[in-house]
């Protein structure tokens, strides 16, 4: 008996010290696919993985970059909102970020000069804080880390149909999770193996089929209540909150009418009730105005007459709804 009890005894020791080891190597080798290069740096934010690097100022993907002082790609601003000003923050990936575009032309340059000249008596800054590859719980943890420090009035966030994508959502909220790497490590793998075997069994294999999974399985329920939960954390922070979609443009998209294959998933996100959320669908605009998808894309992203497109439509939903006014 007192053999059995040592070895019991010993082999214990050896899982405690082998899961010790385990979980020193996962700190110091393992990382979840952070974006890396000159303009990014892993984040010590266990959700948001990595962050755009203060102070950065290169040309990337052939388009001037300056990254300011607290990690987002604009001009400075103080934390203390400036008197009589109307402060929006833009959550959202590359789209937001202005990937391929001037640093002018991204979605928060148009709509602040177009808020700035529509209304000469009112001072607007809008915030760009738009991270490539961020997805839904990504810029919802952003919002609370960083931009509601901004107290902005408005957040918008500029949603686009792939930002409903894993990993964040392998990651169950419990005590292992929160504070032991391998236990996320463990899971991580686990939830990998059963997506892929998930998508391999429904015939996943384009683009187009890879975005309408997302919305087929868990995916769309985590980031339904995570978008759900950003509505109540603007308006706990005093601001209202615009969920803009950004209308797909890859080749899957014919046109914007019935060539359009995800009008489901509008429809999905159109659904989405919140008191504090309003719903704002562009391509419904360019549906109506019978427009190009080739006129309107620089590869999949938009160029400067979409964006300003979806800025001319955006306002108006925006101000029949109180938001953004001139008064």
């Amino acid at each position: 008996m007192k053999n059995f009890a040592k070895l019991a005894a010993y082999n214990i020791l050896w899982i405690v010290v082998f899961l010790v080891l385990f979980e020193v190597a996962l700190r110091v080798f393992w990382k979840m696919s952070p974006l890396q290069g000159e303009i990014y740096r892993a984040s010590a934010n266990k959700t948001l993985r990595y962050e755009l690097k203060p102070g950065a100022d290169t040309v990337y993907e052939g388009q001037p970059v300056r990254i300011n002082s607290e990690g987002f790609r604009d001009r400075e601003y103080t934390l203390q909102k400036p008197p009589q000003t109307y402060r929006i923050v833009v959550l959202g990936d590359s789209v937001a970020f202005g990937r391929f575009n001037l640093p002018e032309d991204n979605l928060a340059r148009r709509l602040e000069a177009r808020l700035s000249s529509a209304c000469p008596g009112r001072s607007f800054e809008v915030l760009n804080m738009g991270v490539e590859g961020y997805n839904t719980v990504q810029e919802a943890e952003l919002l609370k880390v960083k931009a509601l420090k901004y107290a902005p009035d408005l957040v918008i966030v500029y949603y686009s149909l792939n930002d409903a994508d894993y990993p964040e959502y392998y990651f169950e909220k419990n005590f292992l999770n929160r504070h032991f790497l391998s236990a996320r490590y463990i899971q991580y793998q686990r939830k990998k193996i059963m997506v892929r075997k998930d998508r391999k069994l429904r015939g996943v294999k384009t683009d187009e089929e890879g975005i309408n999974y997302l919305y087929r399985t868990q995916c769309w329920d985590y980031t339904k209540k995570t978008l759900l939960e950003m509505g109540d954390t603007c308006a706990a922070g005093g601001a209202r909150m615009a969920l803009l979609v950004f209308p797909e443009m890859s080749e899957q998209v014919r046109d914007f009418q019935d060539g359009f294959p995800f009008w489901h998933i509008i429809e999905k996100l159109e659904a989405l009730k919140h008191p504090n959320i309003l719903v704002i669908t562009p391509v419904r605009e360019f549906a109506r105005r019978g427009l190009k998808k080739d006129d309107l894309r620089n590869w999949t992203y938009p160029n400067l007459k979409a964006t300003d497109i979806i800025v001319e439509y955006a306002l108006v939903l925006m101000r029949e709804n109180g938001l953004a006014s001139c008064d």
